[in-house]
């Protein structure tokens, strides 16, 4: 009997050790998790990791015109009237909203015109030219002119910068038959063939 009452007195004390070790070793419950939002998270990195990699092969373009324009140096004139790293004339100034900037002034002081703006520039040129040429983007990219030339989008739109737009439309119309040259005697046909590569 006194056996029984002492075992009676540890009852409660087995009872709250055996509760604390189903506690202490039953799985954690899994987290709830929001799918929707994990996915328009993931979204949303993903097209910013795309806009990132475009805006960088569109400065790898920009990069290799101004190399091949000015050796990239934002204060480069020549005496044709050509200014800044990307050789703007009056024309393309007019037509990026920077037509206020005169070719003698930029002579004397290149800051009137800095690189910065230089290169807001070029991207409004770049947008303005491929509005112009968007059919014929769509429609002859891929062809091959001249034996030797693939006709690549950023391949256009660094003719159109050496041409205007519109003579490139009459190269391709003529299947290179019309094929000018600036100044330097630089072909259209020649900055077809060096900007081939599809930048982006």
């Amino acid at each position: 009997m006194q056996l029984i009452m002492k075992n009676i007195y540890l009852f409660p004390l087995i009872l709250v050790l055996l509760c604390f070790s189903f506690r202490a070793f039953a799985p954690n419950p899994e987290p709830s998790y929001d799918y929707e939002k994990i996915q328009k998270e993931l979204l949303e990195q993903y097209q910013l990791k795309c806009e990132l990699e475009y805006l960088k092969k569109v400065d790898d373009f920009k990069y290799a015109l101004a190399i091949r324009e000015s050796d990239n140096d934002w204060k480069k004139y020549n005496p044709y009237g050509y200014i800044g790293k990307f050789q703007f004339g009056k024309a393309a100034l007019e037509v990026t909203g920077y037509g206020h900037v005169d070719f003698y002034d930029f002579l004397d002081n290149p800051a009137i015109f800095p690189e910065k703006d230089q290169d807001l520039a070029m991207d409004s040129l770049l947008n303005f030219n491929e509005f112009i040429l968007r059919s014929y983007i769509e429609n002859y990219v891929g062809e091959i002119f001249m034996d030797s030339i693939r006709i690549t989008r950023t391949g256009l739109l660094a003719a159109s910068l050496l041409a205007g737009p519109s003579n490139v439309k009459r190269f391709l119309t003529t299947n290179g038959k019309h094929n000018p040259s600036d100044h330097l005697g630089t072909r259209l046909s020649d900055y077809l063939f060096t900007f081939g590569e599809q930048y982006y």
